[in-house]
């Protein structure tokens, strides 16, 4: 009896132990803004409460777990990628059905990701240490629940590390010459896009639609690249509510 008890605390710690680190890794709280939203991971599934949701979400996904959608009157749970903002945030936000839409409010800094301060700006990034083509570079972010690093000033492109060709969640896949953000579907603005992009770049040479740039100065030296012939290295970012 002693030993069965003892099997039993000691599971019982375990599991304490498990919670809290998953709280320490991440801080959720709710999304107010009705332009903000999220793409589904998996199916719903029920649970008895808001931690519960968020425990699960993390225990199945690791860190792909970005957000979570929860209601609580039904207890439904819903898992979720990174969060996403204006345009497609507004397609994705949730329905009474999902319930409430929770994110982190910290940067989950497992895997390799730090949190970058400039001025008031803050930013949740991750660089690889290997080079990749575009579409993999795409996959890469999303299984570490980030999409590529989006920086709509110069004050944020500067976050990244300097003097390194980085792939940035930047193309004109969708139409040709409208550069558009990855967690937004926005467009770069003119101003930027001048900014951004060295001496006579985009060029569009034999259709090059994926955007890479060398962060640390004025200009970004960004370049317009063939998506499935150019490897760089990678910036991931993951978002959070400030």
């Amino acid at each position: 009896m002693e030993l069965l008890e003892a099997i039993f605390i000691g599971l019982l710690q375990a599991l304490v132990v498990s919670a809290a680190s998953l709280k320490r890794q991440m801080l959720f709280k709710v999304v107010t803004s009705s332009n903000m939203g999220t793409e589904q991971l998996a199916s719903a599934w029920t649970v008895h409460s808001l931690a519960a949701c968020g425990t699960t979400c993390r225990s199945r996904y690791g860190s792909q777990c970005q957000t979570f959608m929860y209601n609580s009157i039904t207890g439904r749970c819903t898992p979720g990628s990174f969060l996403k903002y204006g345009t497609l945030g507004a397609a994705l936000a949730p329905s009474s059905t999902d319930g409430n839409l929770y994110a982190p409010s910290s940067c989950d800094t497992s895997g390799g990701f730090r949190l970058v301060t400039s001025g008031t700006l803050s930013a949740c990034i991750m660089v690889s240490d290997v080079a990749m083509y575009y579409l993999e570079a795409l996959e890469f972010c999303l299984s570490v629940g980030a999409h590529l690093f989006v920086g709509r000033t110069m004050q944020k492109i500067n976050m990244l590390p300097h003097g390194i060709r980085l792939y940035i969640g930047l193309t004109d896949l969708a139409s040709e010459g409208t550069f558009i953000w990855q967690d937004t579907g926005d467009a770069i603005t003119p101003a930027l896009k001048k900014q951004l992009f060295d001496s006579g770049q985009p060029d569009n040479n034999n259709n090059e639609d994926c955007v890479s740039i060398t962060a640390g100065g004025t200009n970004a030296v960004g370049n317009d690249a063939l998506c499935a012939e150019r490897k760089f290295r990678v910036a991931c970012e993951r978002t959070f509510l400030r």
